[in-house]
């Protein structure tokens, strides 16, 4: 049955005569079949075929119900009328579209019994005898449902504008047609809202699928084809994304906004829902349908991005928001919602757009809205969203209220950027006039070092009495102080005891800061002590008021404690620190909490964790974030990287952060990159490309003035430009040239006690002395460095800056000459890395190649359980033999090895491949 389909008009004509319940069906005449709602629509000639929708339709034969929700206008009907097109010669397909008049039940059971009595004359359903209201529609109901279990093939039955259906007995019909009709029987349900239907067992047996305007929305190529057809040209990529953009891909939408190009013949240009076609489409077809109620509450809460039933209740002052919010969520007008729960909702772009357009021209009604939303906001701490609608507002008292406390809040939190991108919304003199923004303005631009814009905003208070007063002398002195410390890093303050000013009324959290910044400021005048009773000062006085400047604090704390070589209690510092943040956002109290504890995961060799840590910071790293924290964060991952074989992903991320520094004057950051960048090429033998740094940062003219033969007090850009220098001077064989630099450097490190430093250095000595062939010398450097450590052994860090202390402690295993043990759990930690090189023996201490007696298969079984870590127990255990058998044992082989530790016997068993 080949219809004429003509556009989507809907033109529905009264039947000839509706049949009153007392005809029998054989007066149901043949003017149903060729009514116009017993007929699908014709596709207008620029409508697209949707194939992929029309093969889901399809598929949906299996299934008892598809359902078909959307807004006005996203094709509904001419999408089900296409699929009518292509799947009425093959199956019986009966179409009905409802109007407003369907909700009489007599009406809509004679419509729909003459829908399926078109496509299937057989069909023998009546319409009983007027009875009662109720038992009348359950007879027609049985009656239908009676005659399509009777038809043979079954059809498909397919209801169009559903929404239209609102009685509550006719919902029930539905209801029951839908639930106990036979198997073979079909239905397609479509329209902008659902009645509430009972679908849960349908979707409980996999009996339903659902189409919403996601999938009916236009994708790009669909917007390309329509453009074709409606511009007579192909659409640029930027076109076809501004279209989707603007209209998110709603049918009706994106036909307005191709034909508005097609019409101006200047391309697509800015397209919204103010425009004329949009503004009149959408107030006929949705605003005006609407009652009075619900078309206020649609304009007032257009006010905001996305909406809330509390928030709509505060904007409109009523208490039933929750409920309109629902309703328009079934009514399918153009709102989304954005979580599982229908807390959050937003509007459709084109929507949210036309509704503003309705609000925008009463400016007093939308000063109070937005001071309503403002305050609810804030109530909620959304303090963006508050301060963008305070700004909207007319009420300058509130504003002003409102900017002070959001950048007191932020300010705490760390979030510097954000302060000072609120504060200059207001005029400068306003500024300078109110006293706590001021003082937030002044400190936010010190601590993102925007020093000159924090002196000249300075001297601008100075110069006004009035704004001098209000601000307060304390407070000045506590922001010169800061400005002092952190521009000059002299250390010289001129405030002995910060603390002391709280009582004066100073704000507590300017006082932590500035012996926080003090505190950083001893750590790079290698005063480690002062620094670290400084940073625990600073963190007392931070208790309750800033979890960011409290995590600051810990962390310089933690640089003081791993400078003096206590890089456990720095460790445990920075997993202390990222407990109290793990749950929450990625603040930047987050940042600095996960990028200590990253270089700690780093040093601990925890290679994975460290990696994770480090690909979730970066991105979040700022121009509020500290330099130290970007370069810890780039140098971290780059020898993460380095370690597992990805040497150019390492050498892009020191790069980049090579490009970072140049702008500023961070010579102590740029001679890290540079030591690293020569160790990285020197691992990979790139000898050329290293030598070739070294020139690029001036190393080798440092050298010729012999600026690291002169002992000095230790600086560290001095010490890191040195080491670099030494390690390519080492690959090249100049051995005394390299050591006379090493010996320098380590001494002014010891000097000051920069334990974290002098290790590494004694590392690259015993390198320098291994290569040589010194190692009797290597041997001394490697213990002293090690007892440098507090017997807990070298970090991953000085590994991966001098590779050949693998070999060395290897050796000096196997030969018995270090001098403390190693904990098991080290050797555990470190397994990988010692695994990476095949143990070498010192010449003069090298062993026989055979132990001095063969091990029995019982002793080579001892050493196996040994190596796993196992402790005396646990091989008595294992092995089934009793502890003191277990302990004779172990004592020949130790005998047999002629070693005297457990560590010794396995390193020496290893070597003579006794053992995996």
């Amino acid at each position: 049955m080949a219809h004429q389909l003509t556009r989507r008009g809907k033109d529905r004509a009264e039947p000839v005569a509706l049949r009153s319940a007392s005809h029998s069906s054989s007066d149901l005449g043949p003017h149903y079949l060729v009514h116009s709602k017993l007929k699908p629509p014709q596709c207008a000639t620029t409508c697209i075929e949707r194939g992929t929708l029309l093969a889901r339709i399809d598929a949906a034969a299996r299934q008892k119900l598809t359902l078909l929700t959307a807004p006005v206008g996203s094709g509904k009907t001419t999408l089900l009328a296409q699929w009518h097109r292509h799947s009425c010669a093959s199956h019986a397909v009966a179409w009905l579209s409802l109007d407003e008049q369907d909700n009489e039940p007599v009406r809509f059971f004679s419509y729909l019994i003459a829908a399926v009595r078109s496509v299937c004359p057989a069909f023998d359903a009546y319409l009983p005898h007027r009875r009662g209201e109720d038992e009348s529609l359950d007879t027609a109901v049985a009656v239908f449902i009676a005659s399509l279990g009777r038809l043979n093939p079954p059809i498909c039955i397919v209801m169009d504008d559903l929404q239209m259906l609102g009685t509550p007995v006719l919902v029930r019909a539905v209801d029951a047609l839908l639930l106990q009709s036979p198997a073979g029987i079909r239905w397609i349900l479509s329209g902008r809202g659902v009645p509430a239907l009972h679908m849960g067992q349908l979707r409980l047996n996999d009996q339903l699928m659902t189409l919403g305007s996601e999938d009916l929305n236009f994708d790009m190529a669909a917007i390309v084809q329509l453009g074709e057809q409606l511009c007579h040209r192909s659409l640029t990529a930027d076109e076809a994304h501004s279209i989707r953009r603007s209209t998110e891909g709603w049918v009706a939408g994106v036909k307005l906004a191709l034909l508005a190009a097609a019409d101006s013949r200047e391309g697509i240009g800015d397209f919204n829902g103010s425009h004329y076609e949009v503004a009149r489409y959408l107030g006929t077809s949705v605003l005006q349908e609407q009652a009075p109620q619900l078309r206020e509450f649609l304009i007032a809460s257009s006010l905001v991005d996305r909406m809330t039933a509390e928030l709509c209740n505060a904007l409109l002052g009523v208490s039933h928001s929750q409920s309109l919010l629902e309703q328009l969520e079934r009514s399918q007008l153009f709102i989304q919602p954005l979580d599982s729960h229908g807390h959050w909702y937003r509007y459709h772009t084109l929507f949210l757009d036309f509704l503003r357009s309705h609000l925008r021209h009463d400016t007093a009604r939308l000063s109070v809205l937005n001071e309503r939303a403002s305050r609810w906001y804030a109530e909620h701490q959304l303090y963006d969203e508050a301060l963008h609608h305070a700004f909207a507002a007319s009420n300058e008292e509130w504003r002003l209220e409102l900017l002070e406390r959001c950048a007191t809040t932020w300010l705490r939190a760390g979030e510097t950027v954000a302060v000072i991108h609120w504060i200059t919304k207001v005029p400068h003199n306003v500024i300078l006039g109110h006293a706590g923004i001021c003082r937030s303005y002044i400190a936010s631009l010190i601590l993102s070092r925007r020093f000159n814009e924090a002196a000249a905003t300075l001297r601008e208070v100075e110069a006004n009495v009035t704004t001098e007063r209000a601000l307060g002398s304390v407070h000045l002195r506590l922001l010169h102080a800061m400005l002092t410390v952190l521009a000059d890093s002299s250390g010289q303050i001129g405030i002995s005891s910060p603390e002391a000013l709280r009582d004066r009324g100073a704000d507590s959290f300017l006082i932590g800061t500035l012996l926080t910044l003090q505190a950083y400021t001893m750590l790079r005048l290698n005063q480690f002590d002062k620094a670290w009773r400084l940073a625990m000062r600073a963190r007392d006085t931070f208790d309750s008021i800033s979890l960011y400047s409290l995590g600051y604090a810990e962390v310089v704390a933690s640089l003081a404690d791993r400078a003096q070589g206590d890089m456990k209690a720095a460790a445990d510092r920075c997993e202390r620190m990222f407990q109290m943040v793990r749950g929450g956002h990625r603040t930047p109290a987050w940042v600095n909490a996960a990028n200590a504890l990253a270089y700690m995961r780093y040093e601990e060799n925890r290679l994975e964790e460290a990696e994770a840590l480090c690909t979730e910071v970066l991105p979040l790293l700022c121009v509020q974030s500290t330099v130290e924290n970007v370069v810890t964060a780039y140098v971290t991952l780059s020898r993460i990287k380095a370690g597992n074989g990805r040497h150019g992903e390492a050498f892009q991320l020191l790069d980049y952060l090579h490009s970072m520094l140049e702008s500023g004057s961070h010579a102590r950051f740029l001679a890290q990159v540079c030591a690293e960048k020569i160790g990285l090429l020197l691992s990979q033998d790139n000898l050329q490309r290293a030598r070739a740094v070294a020139l690029e940062f001036g190393l080798q003219r440092r050298a010729r003035s012999g600026e690291w033969r002169r002992s000095r007090s230790y600086d560290e850009a001095w010490e890191r430009f040195g080491s670099g220098y030494a390690a390519l001077l080492i690959k090249q064989r100049q051995y005394e040239e390299a050591r006379a630099i090493l010996l320098v450097l380590r001494d002014s490190a010891h000097e000051v006690g920069y334990v974290f430093r002098e290790a590494p250095l004694e590392a690259a000595l015993a390198c320098c002395y291994w290569h040589s062939g010194d190692i009797e010398s290597a041997f001394d450097c490697l213990n002293r460095g090690f007892g440098l450590t507090r017997g807990h052994g070298f970090t991953r860090g000085v590994f991966d800056e001098a590779p050949a202390m693998i070999q060395i402690i290897s050796a000096a295993l196997a030969s018995g000459r270090l001098c403390a043990p190693l904990p098991a759990h080290y050797l555990c930690k470190f397994g990988n890395v010692f695994s990476q090189a095949v143990p070498v023996v010192a010449p003069s201490a090298r062993k026989p190649a055979l132990p001095l007696e063969p091990l029995t298969e019982r002793e080579i079984d001892m050493l196996r359980l040994l190596a796993l870590g196992l402790s005396n127990h646990e091989i008595s255990a294992r092995s089934q033999i009793a502890l003191s058998t277990a302990k004779w044992h172990l004592k020949n082989v130790f005998a047999k090895l002629d070693v005297s530790t457990r560590t010794g016997a396995i390193a020496r068993a290893r070597e003579m491949r006794l053992i995996e």
